[in-house]
């Protein structure tokens, strides 16, 4: 029975430490997924106009100026 406890205790904790991981690496990648989407609809159109990103009005944001030498 301690081997079966043991066993089923150290599952949890590996599920537990690498959970959390898991979870943020989709967080990253759904928000790198809606910037994108905003540059792709806001192609050809003014800063702050209004544009369609998954069924949400998102307002274009201003173009990034490049760095001072």
């Amino acid at each position: 029975m301690s081997k079966l406890l043991t066993a089923v205790l150290a599952a949890v904790f590996a599920v537990a430490t690498v959970s959390p991981v898991a979870f943020a690496q989709t967080k990253e990648e759904k928000a790198a997924a809606s910037k994108a989407a905003v540059v792709t609809a806001c192609k050809g159109k003014k800063p702050g106009d209004v544009a369609k990103v998954s069924g949400k009005d998102v307002k274009c944001p201003a173009p990034k100026s490049a760095p001072a030498k």
